[in-house]
């Protein structure tokens, strides 16, 4: 899930993940119970309002936590053209990347730290105010008490050296200077992964023996998707090891038809779904510049009967969703950004030309040749157009 627009700061697009409607839900309901606690006498009506204040503070934290990572990585020299803000951050397809060890751990600390120093003050400001001893400044500690605690675990959860936390990404990072390939510290994230997530397993079963049956499934389920995602790392490696000296230019189809914008999506949908034609996704160009991609995933959430009405514009993916590939970028790097956007492909143009169209089944019978051939064995590709290589 990419999100849907709501801001733009420091020229930084702010995307927003649907679930935090959930979160802020929660959380204000969580907050406004913790000033009842404090003074049962306040207006009900207040303690909502109070609660809201904390989820919207706890959802400016957030953005504080995704933005420090695009402001890092932009200091870093990479391009950053929006961030998606997601609950306890994370990974996140939007995450901004970089190719030297050293510049991404930076731009992964950035979010922990933070959280972590956001937490630290907020804490010394509600003890500050709550010794006052005033009611009202008794409220006021509590909320920004649960601010901080928020704070303070968004920033302590990404530190656990588990991936998509950030605390995988360091490790990963680490690994990945020290032993010089990034694919050594996809590894190492991996194996931290795994033993982090099985002992989550354990003290989740360990708090449902004890009764507490809604808390330990959540823990248990929590170190579960961990497992998941670790075992994930290690397929990544596997298939690493058998693209990792291929291009993006070796696997990519060629001859690809395009679409205009303005066409509807009836032109050519049935087609594109029929099986049988091997596409599965097409670029959309208009004045021979690459404007957006149209994959099957997304014709297939459009009814047959819409398909006359729906023009390609309106449900294509464009920039910055779309990411655009140069035909000499390794094709692991391409596949990670592939993986990364949710597409079926992505578009591989120079200086603007289009190219051609890296897709899942692309990869998928570059893989397949490599499996059947050995990894040196390059899959047979169509003459490379002058200036490819």
């Amino acid at each position: 899930m990419t999100g849907v627009p709501v801001a733009r700061l420091l020229g930084i697009e702010v995307r927003l993940q649907l679930g935090w409607v959930l979160v802020v839900a929660i959380v204000a309901a969580l907050a406004a119970a913790q000033v009842a606690d404090v003074d049962p006498e306040v207006n009900p009506a207040i303690q909502w309002l109070l609660g809201a204040v904390v989820a919207g503070g706890f959802l400016v934290s957030a953005l504080a936590h995704d933005l420090s990572h695009a402001l890092v990585a932009r200091r870093r020299g990479v391009e950053v053209k929006s961030v998606l803000i997601s609950f306890f951050g994370g990974a996140t397809p939007m995450d901004p990347a970089s190719p030297d060890p050293k510049a991404d751990l930076a731009i992964a600390l950035a979010g922990p730290i933070v959280s972590l120093v956001l937490g630290g003050g907020l804490a010394l400001a509600a003890v500050a105010i709550g010794a006052t001893g005033s009611i009202e400044a008794l409220v006021a500690a509590q909320v920004l008490a649960v601010l901080a605690v928020l704070n303070l675990v968004l920033g302590g959860v990404n530190l656990v050296p588990a991936y998509p936390l950030d605390g995988g990404r360091i490790v990963r990072d680490i690994a990945w200077r020290r032993g010089g390939t990034e694919r050594g510290g996809w590894r190492a994230a991996s194996t931290s992964g795994r033993v982090v997530a099985m002992l989550t397993i354990v003290v989740g079963l360990a708090i449902l023996l004890t009764g507490e049956v809604t808390n330990g499934a959540m823990v248990a389920l929590s170190g579960w998707f961990l497992l998941l995602s670790s075992r994930a790392i290690r397929e990544r490696v596997k298939v690493e090891e058998l693209i990792g000296d291929l291009r993006v230019t070796d696997v990519m189809e060629r001859d690809t038809a395009t679409v205009h914008p303005g066409l509807t999506v009836d032109t050519f949908a049935a087609q594109l779904l029929d099986g049988e034609t091997p596409t599965t996704a097409i670029p959309v160009v208009q004045d021979e510049q690459v404007v957006g991609l149209l994959g099957v995933r997304q014709v297939r959430r459009l009814r047959p009967a819409a398909w006359p009405e729906t023009r390609v514009e309106t449900v294509m993916a464009k920039p910055p969703r779309l990411p655009m590939l140069g035909p000499d970028e390794a094709l692991v790097s391409a596949v990670d950004r592939l993986q990364r956007s949710g597409l079926d492909g992505l578009p591989v143009v120079r200086e603007g030309r289009l190219l051609g169209v890296l897709t899942r089944r692309s990869i998928g019978l570059a893989v397949q040749s490599r499996i059947s051939s050995g990894p040196d064995v390059v899959p047979d590709a169509p003459p490379a157009e002058p200036g490819d290589r």
